[in-house]
């Protein structure tokens, strides 16, 4: 059977991505999906073996891993360092396969967190790694400061919070607008950015901040735990993962958060990762989701994984805190029945007008 240029590009892409995914069944879902033989499956491995855009690994499920190239920079903190220039002479000239939509995107993010690593750190040094493939870009960038759980804990401790813990520090970076240092910074760097790129972590102290879309948690902690185990000394790692050839428009993901007048308006939080001592059923738990919400006009509550949801928490966030703050839109997404169920019995039947019971919402 003859394909065009198109479909040979197509299946090309199609076994790149199971590679990426390390997906076992790699040659049998390619032979059902195209309907062609095992052996023009292997005439295509080889093919993209010997252009060395993949090569033979055994320790992967699928065969196969995609090609790495891997360039790491470390730049001292002894002498002043500016953000951009960091970005023009370390890392752009190494992204030389993303389309320019991944390029303003990376120019963004790496901005934002270089300048966080240069001017929050208290460390000396960054080390700067960037890891491309044929599909997918990486960047990892590691300061060897105090860490930006203990940076925002000791802000914290100094505006009056009551024993705050890292897992506080963690919620409210979740939240946004939130910073050490609010006479020079708005707290918007790791939330936008965070939305910005496919793939999002840090690491710190041993907690991880993550973001994503449709991410796995375990593949994701997997690749942070592989960089830590070679690098001795980490205050803060951020580690950023976005597709070559993005659709993803950077004013689209500040349109979906922002008003033009108002600013920052609107924030997503992780239900699951916000209620780090379990799944969400302690109206303490709840409370401290609460804390600074009305700084918005609207909360994306995002349920994803979340299979059980307790009656405190319901009630203190979907009545108690919704019924006295009526300007605080609360729009719960990505419910299973039993945490939608839970909502509506909280409520009993009056459903304060500020909680929008839908999940037709395409903010990601």
């Amino acid at each position: 059977m003859s394909f065009d240029s198109k479909k040979r590009e197509e299946i090309r892409k199609y076994i790149l991505r199971k590679i990426a995914l390390d997906d076992e069944e790699l040659i049998a879902k390619c032979m059902d999906s195209f309907g062609i033989s095992v052996t023009s499956v292997k005439r295509y491995l080889k093919e993209l073996t010997n252009h060395e855009v993949i090569m033979p690994q055994t320790d992967c499920a699928c065969g196969y891993c995609l090609t790495e190239h891997v360039i790491e920079k470390r730049v001292s903190l002894g002498q002043p360092q500016e953000e951009d220039r960091l970005y023009a002479s370390l890392i752009r000239g190494n992204l030389s396969g993303c389309n320019a939509n991944a390029m303003r995107i990376w120019q963004y993010v790496c901005a934002e967190m270089l300048n966080n690593a240069i001017e929050h750190s208290r460390g000396g040094n960054i080390r700067i790694i960037v890891s491309t493939n044929v599909l997918y870009s990486r960047i990892v960038i590691v300061d060897d400061g105090v860490g930006v759980f203990q940076t925002l804990l000791d802000y914290m401790l100094a505006q009056g919070w009551d024993h705050p813990c890292a897992e506080d520090a963690l919620l409210e970076l979740y939240k946004g607008k939130f910073t050490s240092d609010t006479s020079r910074h708005s707290g918007e760097g790791i939330f936008f950015s965070s939305k910005a790129v496919d793939e999002f972590a840090i690491w710190s102290d041993d907690r991880i901040y993550k973001n994503g879309y449709g991410i796995s948690s375990e593949a994701l902690e997997h690749r942070l735990l592989a960089y830590a185990s070679r690098i001795q000394k980490i205050g803060t790692m951020v580690m950023m993962t976005l597709e070559n050839e993005t659709s993803r428009n950077l004013s689209e993901v500040f349109d979906m958060y922002t008003d033009i007048e108002e600013g920052f308006i609107r924030t997503r939080i992780p239900v699951k990762e916000a209620c780090l001592t379990g799944e969400p059923v302690a109206r303490s738990q709840a409370r401290r989701i609460c804390n600074r919400l009305d700084e918005f006009k609207e909360i994306i509550l995002d349920f994803d994984r979340v299979e059980v949801m307790g009656q405190g928490f319901a009630d203190e966030l979907f009545r108690v805190y919704a019924s006295a703050h009526p300007q605080v839109i609360l729009r719960p997404v990505n419910m299973v029945m039993e945490v939608e169920r839970m909502i509506r019995h909280v409520t009993r039947g009056r459903m304060p007008e500020n909680v929008r019971m839908t999940d037709d919402i395409s903010v990601t």
